[in-house]
Parts: C-alpha cells; sequence; structure tokens
C-alpha cells in the first residue's frame, strides 16, 4: 500500500527505529558497491516530514563516500521481524546550532535510544572528533505502507 500522506507512516516509522535503536546504514562506495555499517540515528519529526541525525567520524569511509554519492539506505529489522526502512538524502553539517540541537536531543532521550555523545571519545558539542549525518527520508517503508515525500530529494 502506497500513501502519499503521513497516514501514521511516520509515527510507525519512528516507533520501530526508535525502539530497534540501531540500523544498517548502507552508502555506495567509489567503486559503485555498496558498502553497510551499523549506526545509531536518531529520528525527529520535522514540520516537512522526518530527520534522522547520526554522529560519525569526520574521516569516515561513509563521508567519503557521501561525498560522491549523497544518498543512504536505513534498514531496521528484529526477530519478530518488524521491519522499518527510510531512504534517504544524506548531508554532513557542522552548523553550531545544529551541533547544540542534536547534542541535546541524544542526552535527553532515555536510553537505549539516547546516549552521551562522549562515549565517542569525544570532551563537548564543539570537538572536531565528530560530525552530524542529517538524513531526510524520500521514502519510508514500515508495516506494510509507505510513504514517499511530494517533492522527492
Amino acid at each position: 500500500m502506497v500513501v502519499d500522506s503521513t497516514d501514521g507512516v511516520l509515527d510507525g516509522f519512528v516507533r520501530v527505529a526508535h525502539r530497534i535503536v540501531w540500523c544498517t546504514l548502507a552508502t555506495v562506495d567509489g567503486r559503485g558497491r555498496p558498502r553497510s555499517r551499523v549506526v545509531h540515528p536518531v529520528w525527529e519529526r520535522t514540520s516537512d516530514g522526518l530527520t534522522g541525525w547520526v554522529y560519525t567520524r569526520p574521516a569516515s569511509p561513509k563521508i567519503a563516500h557521501l561525498r560522491r554519492t549523497p544518498y543512504v539506505s536505513c534498514s531496521y529489522w528484529d526477530p519478530q521481524q518488524e521491519v522499518a526502512v527510510a531512504e534517504c538524502a544524506a548531508d554532513v553539517t557542522d552548523d553550531p546550532a545544529v551541533r547544540e540541537h542534536v547534542w541535546a536531543l541524544a542526552t535527553g532521550l532515555p536510553e537505549p535510544l539516547g546516549f552521551d555523545p562522549r562515549i565517542m571519545g569525544v570532551t563537548d558539542v564543539t570537538d572536531p572528533g565528530v560530525v552530524i549525518l542529517r538524513l531526510t527520508p524520500w521514502r519510508l517503508a514500515t508495516g506494510g505502507a509507505v510513504w514517499r515525500r511530494s517533492t522527492a530529494a
């Protein structure tokens, strides 16, 4: 079933993603091959849909991949066969206001979804040892329903 409105798909996606917490994030490397790794996104409802936030290292392979192909696929799965998938445009942001916002978001949520970013070895919100990856979905799927952004990224 494909829907073009929220119809609960965004809320359903966030419910699954925040319960499972860790997802497989796939990028495309410089040779056009898929590359997957496990990451810990935090998703936030916004006025235009949904935004995901991921802390990462500035020199990580995913950052190099995104310079060439700025898209990712995020997949959540659990043993009860509940699945949530987000296909997203991805960009790195180092804006100080965004860094403050995402730090507060990550530290303000209960564990295991919430966490202290200092576990990555950084000292504070301004530490250049991490950057923030912003995920902007153009397609979400969960519970048999699909949501597509009306103006695809």
